[in-house]
């Protein structure tokens, strides 16, 4: 059986021998990543590699403890995953099966549509409409009425475009299946949603330690919901994907909420300038709250990336297929970065 596969970009060494440049002169506006090293974790990772010679503790306590005390829940309401990539997958193969339907709001992360090709479930793409991408909340209500699962990327990725807990709700409400919030970017837009993984028993809510709290590299994240689907996604988990190190860092992130809130305070910061200057480039930026901006350029779109990529300036682009292969994806990073971005794109677009 054929499935998609997930299109990974060029990693930084082969983008640097690509461009003929030392690797620390490639930055990636690709990743969605904070652009500030975790110093913190130095110290930590060192004490934590005495213990490698032995396997985590394939329950990861530690982790749903720390994680239900960030979110006023319980330990039971938590499953780890390695990143919430893994959780995606496992949700797939959970609540889904040869035959059955799932739905979700298109252009958003590709992973939903592979997940639903790898356990044979057919996948109902809701179009949000350019040139803001709203939602469509008629057509996603009735496309959940028929679902067994609907994936929603709060707020949306790539399009920027967030949903209040009112609209979930109204989509919980209309079907019988699972809907699965996938909240990677929840902690740029203040939405908890704990109360609503405890008031709906078919919410399962994903999280990750990958964008606010800067652990991309460490690849953990975690699932809140109804103990009963915690449970069906435990029951599938392979026993030790998350590595020691991980483990322990990502219990020092999640007790220290301020870390993550400081990330996205000073990522906002920059975020303003840097959506000011690409609109003075002629770009159309939509709007955002998020760590990165989605912006219209035109049909040379992929021409200014590999420009870019050939500067070590790796931005996102998208297949003809998602609708946006006329528009670029910039992750928010430092100011000093940022610069670098803008001033290259002075130089592509002359």
């Amino acid at each position: 059986m054929t499935v998609p596969r997930y299109k990974w970009q060029p990693t930084t060494l082969e983008i640097a021998a690509a461009a003929g440049i030392d690797p620390t002169e490639v930055i990636r506006f690709d990743h969605n990543t904070t652009p500030w090293p975790t110093d913190w974790a130095v110290e930590q990772a060192a004490a934590s590699a005495a213990s490698l010679n032995e396997y985590p503790g394939a329950s990861y306590l530690g982790i749903r403890q720390a994680a239900a005390a960030r979110h006023n829940l319980e330990p039971e309401q938590i499953v780890p995953g390695a990143g919430a990539d893994e959780l995606i997958l496992l949700a797939a193969r959970a609540f889904l099966a040869p035959g059955s339907s799932a739905a979700t709001i298109a252009p958003t992360y590709p992973l939903y549509r592979i997940a639903c090709a790898q356990v044979g479930a057919k996948l109902i793409e809701v179009p949000a409409a350019p040139p803001d991408f709203t939602v469509p909340m008629d057509a996603i209500v009735d496309a959940a009425r028929e679902s067994n699962v609907v994936w929603l990327c709060v707020p949306n990725n790539p399009t920027s475009v967030d949903m209040t807990p009112a609209q979930v709700e109204t989509i919980i409400a209309a079907t019988d299946g699972i809907v699965i919030v996938d909240a990677a970017y929840a902690e740029f837009v203040g939405t908890e949603w704990s109360e609503s993984v405890d008031r709906f028993s078919n919410l399962l809510v994903l999280r990750t330690l990958s964008k606010a709290f800067a652990l991309a590299g460490a690849r953990v994240g975690y699932a809140t919901g109804h103990p009963s689907l915690i449970d069906q996604i435990d029951g599938l988990r392979p026993p030790g994907s998350i590595a020691n190190l991980s483990v322990e860092l990502a219990q020092t992130a999640l007790s220290r909420p301020d870390m993550a809130d400081e990330i996205v305070a000073a990522l906002a910061v920059a975020r303003a300038p840097l959506a000011a200057d690409l609109a003075k480039l002629g770009f159309r930026v939509l709007p955002s709250e998020v760590n990165f901006l989605l912006c219209e350029v035109g049909p040379e779109a992929e021409e200014i990336a590999t420009a870019l990529r050939m500067r070590g300036l790796v931005v996102r682009t998208f297949p003809v297929a998602s609708g946006l292969n006329n528009y670029l994806r910039f992750t928010v990073r430092s100011e000093e970065q940022n610069r670098r971005l803008t001033t290259t794109l002075e130089e592509v677009l002359l």
